[in-house]
């Protein structure tokens, strides 16, 4: 089997060309020119070099291969244009190369977020079939990506996957939360309980390669550890993953959104963009993020096998074995 992968060279994109390697896939990556492609190397894939704004290798990606996995999205940006251009426009594009292909790929595998759908706003996990509310401009334009996907099933069999918050080995975004962690304490929201699901990246891996061969397999699925968290037990597990006790400090909901326009605002005079912003606050003050994941585990058979717990020891374990930590 041969297959395309869109960010092959990101956090979850090389933990899928891992889980595709093991089992013997023939691997096709569209890199930039800048991108790290030694493990891509390694593993014998074939690199082709451009992006989601570069027709030709979009065109040449596609041709011939069984499987679409399109991961390369944008996740902080400087402006909602940047997001739509990326997440939507280069969707669209990869369609379009889909289209004309002589010959077609099968299925395409989208990896959305669960900030397409939106936080549970009554305590409830929300469904794959329920109203999307999201809140943030990246959760906008990662549902019209979903959308444009669901609306090409009649030149591709399609599957979304929405996942919350991702973490694991290599993942520089939850590092920030590991290093407060290990200086002993764990800033949270003041205010009511707040729960959130998760997943861990090689779980979430997994579940895209079940999902590209499962024949039955459909629309738009959830992919977490089933078991909800408060935030009081997540940052319990921060400390026993570090080995060491963890205060949590309760920080007021507006002093958050302050922090994070400061370092907007500061990163947009130095010409880039942070992923703690406003929307980042907003979705980190939601009540909820929970998701129903019977649908995952019935018509794709995979259920999640990390659990927090272990999979934040894995992790911090790693990240001292590179020197991260």
């Amino acid at each position: 089997m041969r297959v395309l992968i869109t960010g092959a060279t990101g956090f979850v994109g090389s933990h899928l060309v891992t889980a595709l390697a093991e089992r013997g896939t023939e691997i096709r990556a569209i890199v930039r020119r800048t991108s790290r492609t030694e493990q891509l190397e390694a593993m014998g894939a074939e690199l082709i070099e451009g992006g989601l704004e570069d027709h030709d290798a979009l065109r040449s990606g596609v041709e011939g291969v069984d499987l679409v996995f399109h991961l390369a999205a944008l996740t902080s940006a400087r402006s909602e244009e940047e997001y739509f251009e990326t997440n939507l426009g280069g969707t669209r594009r990869l369609l379009e190369a889909i289209r004309e292909a002589n010959e077609k790929p099968r299925r395409l595998i989208f990896l959305s977020s669960l900030a397409a759908v939106g936080p549970s706003s009554d305590g409830r996990p929300v469904t794959s079939t329920a109203p999307c509310r999201p809140i943030t401009t990246y959760g906008r334009s990662k549902l019209a990506a979903e959308e444009a996907c669901l609306a090409a099933e009649s030149i591709i069999e399609t599957v979304v996957l929405r996942p919350p918050a991702v973490y694991g080995p290599r993942d520089r975004e939850i590092l920030r939360f590991f290093r407060l962690a290990k200086m002993g304490v764990l800033p949270i929201p003041t205010g009511p309980g707040r729960s959130l699901q998760l997943v861990h990246v090689r779980d979430l891996a997994e579940a895209a390669v079940y999902a590209a061969s499962t024949p039955e397999a459909r629309g738009v699925y959830h992919i977490a550890e089933p078991r909800a968290y408060q935030w009081e037990e997540v940052a319990e597990l921060f400390g026993r993953a570090l080995a060491r006790r963890v205060r949590i400090l309760r920080v007021p909901g507006a002093l958050i959104t302050t922090a994070a326009m400061i370092s907007e605002t500061t990163a947009r005079m130095m010409g880039g963009s942070t992923v703690f912003n406003r929307e980042k606050a907003r979705e980190l003050l939601a009540p909820s993020w929970l998701c129903e994941t019977d649908r995952m585990s019935e018509e794709i058979g995979f259920t999640p096998q990390i659990s927090l717990a272990e999979g934040l020891a894995e992790t911090a374990a790693w990240y001292r074995a590179e020197g991260w930590l």
